[in-house]
């Protein structure tokens, strides 16, 4: 039975993963995968290990407690509870309308779940999942939970923060182009303000994925920056409608037809896009108690939008952001 351990200021959670394990396989040749101390190892020899209860299968490890590409958060203010590394990497994590909350937490800021349907114990798996937002908000909705990051200090801030409020979530660490899970092994693959910051082929490799791992009729949700967005295409304009630079993480566009092609080329179908949000990259209308009066205004506006969209679809084409819903036939 492999059991992680999470520590959260001297209490102990423990979390059974005896379900990861009958979904996990090695990412090298997809046989299963059996513990050992803290190691987990396939029958061809291929080795991976456990760190802080988190299995790595990606060599391009990221460590990084504090974010380099601004200062650490001012915590003088802050509410002793919230876990140190969702308030330092807030505006990372949720984007520009956070600025006014970075080290200001008096909550969590964890998402509604956007579908109706129920989780009833089905396995997820939240592709870039950074301190565990969404896949917090699908246990929630009754899924069980496999959040995927590279970023080792986010994966661990996720364990602790699951375990402070009670949520049933496992974490791996590894790259959204080779999934470590068994072929038709998962219910959802879901993934949420992520993919649009790596490069086109990576993103090719992770529909493709994505189609490997989910079962028949499984269901991959993700959320893409529309190219033709209203604001997308003022911030375009800016830098000269030039592609974003290989490796970095600008934003990269999405055209229908691109998402068409390369749902169709990951054997994908059924595709399916709706208004996530306008104006925003991460509208999120269960966090205004946490926004300026600025993003507040943008957030009730991105809502109207969407409401409007889903009266009037052809509104859809000029939404800032998508949700993307596909299934496996």
């Amino acid at each position: 039975m492999f059991l992680a351990y999470y520590e959260w200021e001297s209490e102990i959670v423990t979390t059974n993963n005896s379900q990861l394990l009958e979904v996990l396989a090695c990412p090298r040749d997809g046989l299963s995968l059996r513990l050992h101390a803290d190691i987990l190892e396939c029958a061809q020899g291929h080795s991976f290990a456990v760190e802080g209860g988190i299995p790595i299968f990606t060599g391009d490890v990221r460590r990084e407690s504090l974010p380099g590409n601004m200062a650490p958060a001012s915590l003088s203010n802050r509410d002793e509870t919230i876990d140190p590394f969702v308030d330092h990497w807030l505006v990372n994590t949720h984007g520009n309308l956070y600025w006014g909350a970075r080290g200001r937490l008096r909550r969590y800021p964890i998402p509604r779940w956007p579908l109706r349907e129920r989780g009833q114990g089905k396995v997820l798996v939240d592709v870039g999942c950074s301190w565990g937002r969404w896949s917090i908000a699908a246990a929630r909705a009754g899924f069980h939970p496999v959040g995927v990051d590279v970023h080792i200090d986010a994966l661990e801030a996720g364990g602790r923060v699951a375990g402070q409020l009670g949520v049933a979530a496992d974490f791996v660490c590894a790259a959204a182009e080779q999934l470590p899970f068994r072929a038709a092994s998962v219910d959802f693959v879901f993934s949420y303000s992520v993919l649009q910051h790596l490069d086109r082929d990576i993103v090719l490799e992770f529909f493709r994925e994505a189609g490997r791992i989910l079962k028949p009729g499984g269901i991959c949700l993700v959320q893409l920056p529309n190219t033709l967005g209203l604001y997308n295409l003022a911030r375009q304009t800016r830098r000269g409608f030039r592609e974003a630079a290989p490796g970095t993480f600008e934003m990269r566009y999405w055209t229908r037809r691109q998402i068409r092609q390369a749902v169709e080329n990951a054997g994908l179908s059924g595709l399916q896009l709706r208004a996530d949000g306008f104006f925003s990259q991460n509208p999120q209308l269960s966090d205004l108690d946490i926004l300026s009066l600025a993003g507040k205004l943008i957030v009730l506006a991105s809502y109207a939008g969407c409401k409007a969209a889903s009266l009037f679809p052809v509104l859809t084409r000029i939404a800032d952001s998508f949700w993307v819903e596909i299934r496996k036939a």
